[in-house]
């Protein structure tokens, strides 16, 4: 037999068994190929909520970077306050995508509050930290972000018992409010009365030298961080 058409009939042998292989895998008969197993709910809830977490620590280290950086005017000024606002409003997003894919998960609903009160939403975050906190009873990241909600609504007394709440629960927590109450003391919003905020400057001092010789009562969170 000639090359040529040897060469003929082996191109057309091929041509045959690729359709007829193609023929099966449309007709729904199994092939040798792996397939990818769907994801569940709860899987694509982690993801969404880790990814919430890593803009949300962005937004916070560009926080703790203004004091520091360098503005030519006050248009690149708003220009970065504008950077540090999308990374919360993007935590925000990925949180409550987190929240409607699992809505058993009480960081979420924690994520969402923090998102909320750093994009200035204070009651719609103390809104999601109950939420947290209903699902989650003592879940001190909640009690603590809690507390600085009540100190950006002026809810002074709301504040001091979420810190003695912490207390007794977790120092680290308790000790990250404290520092967050003597900061809104050190520049208090408008419209507090003096007396007030008096006696909120002397309750912190006092609270502030019985931790200095408390011993660490360091209960941590088990609540579970995804990463």
């Amino acid at each position: 037999m000639p090359r040529r058409v040897k060469v003929m009939l082996l191109l057309a042998a091929a041509v045959s068994l690729y359709q007829v292989a193609a023929s099966a895998t449309a007709s729904g008969v199994p092939t040798n190929r792996p397939t990818m197993a769907p994801r569940t709910p709860e899987e694509m809830a982690k993801d969404y909520y880790n990814s919430g977490v890593r803009h949300k620590d962005k937004g916070k280290q560009l926080e703790e970077k203004a004091d520091t950086q360098v503005f030519k005017d006050e248009k690149d000024h708003e220009k970065y306050e504008a950077k540090i606002k999308d990374e919360f409003t993007s935590a925000l997003k990925d949180f409550k995508k987190a929240a409607e894919l699992d809505p058993s998960l009480p960081q979420a609903y924690n994520g969402m509050g923090y998102a909320y009160r750093k994009t200035g939403d204070a009651t719609q975050a103390l809104a999601m930290y109950d939420k947290a906190l209903q699902m989650a009873p003592g879940f001190p990241d909640a009690i603590e972000y809690r507390g600085e909600a009540y100190l950006a609504l002026a809810r002074i007394d709301d504040a001091e018992r979420a810190y003695m709440a912490l207390l007794a629960a977790d120092r680290t927590q308790a000790d990250l409010l404290m520092k967050a109450m003597a900061a809104w003391v050190a520049q208090p919003p408008a419209g507090v009365e003096p007396e007030a905020l008096s006696a909120f400057a002397a309750w912190i001092s006092e609270r502030g030298k019985l931790a200095a010789t408390t011993v660490d009562m360091g209960l941590t969170s088990n609540q579970t961080v995804w990463k």
